[in-house]
């Protein structure tokens, strides 16, 4: 990361930037600036004000709400895109959520009264930022899907699905959060899975997908 923040051009180096004719990339760079920020950080806490966009290009973060009983729930986890959501009639940009580190991170901030110019002047920043801004209600959407309608199992099934590497590299109560379900609850979903073989564990330790077809039949049919 230190590479890049040397760099005199640092968009060039990550998608969706680095497909902006030079003309537009200039354009955007006059009204950037970049910020690193360590795993366990705070980047942004839910409903805070700002006076720039900021938009992840590398790293890894954590989004979540807090619930009236001060527990975390969790809402889903980028790797590059958006991190907050656009409020042009006051010039500023403000957060749905809590964002947190969870590996060291690389973003880009653009002020908000000179890019909402920008967005009025050039089609190509605004094609950018409108597909940015459908990535991000995707994921939402996502979570809406998962949280309202799949119940744990549901839930756990479509992670391993889609996400078995990054489920193999956290911990179980790490996993547990994640899912917004119990450990204990995490554990006797997993035996289950085991049992109806559609899961093993290596001798590392690692979770295996026997049977793809049932494990993703199992959140299918949630949405039947």
């Amino acid at each position: 990361m230190e590479l890049f923040l040397q760099n005199s051009n640092p968009l060039a180096n990550y998608a969706p930037f680095n497909t902006l004719s030079q003309e537009t990339m200039e354009s955007l760079l006059t009204i950037t600036t970049f910020k690193t920020y360590k795993q366990k950080e705070i980047i942004l806490y839910e409903e805070e004000v700002k006076d720039s966009l900021f938009f992840l290009l590398e790293g890894a973060v954590k989004l979540y709400k807090v619930g009236r009983f001060e527990n975390e729930v969790f809402l889903g986890i980028l790797e590059s895109g958006l991190l907050m959501d656009f409020k042009f009639e006051f010039h500023t940009f403000s957060s749905f959520c809590n964002i947190e580190c969870i590996k060291d991170s690389y973003i880009a901030c653009f002020q908000a009264k000179k890019l909402h110019t920008l967005l009025e002047q050039n089609q190509e920043i605004l094609t950018l930022f409108f597909k940015a801004t459908q990535h991000k209600l995707e994921l939402f959407t996502e979570v809406i899907q998962k949280e309202l309608i799949f119940d744990g199992t549901a839930k756990l099934a479509y992670t391993l699905f889609y996400q078995l590497d990054s489920f193999n590299a956290r911990k179980k109560q790490e996993n547990a959060a994640l899912l917004n379900i119990q450990p204990e609850t995490l554990s006797r979903i997993l035996k289950k899975l085991h049992r109806d073989a559609i899961l093993s564990t290596d001798a590392q330790g690692k979770i295996k997908i026997l049977d793809f077809q049932r494990l993703q039949y199992i959140f299918k049919q949630e949405t039947l």
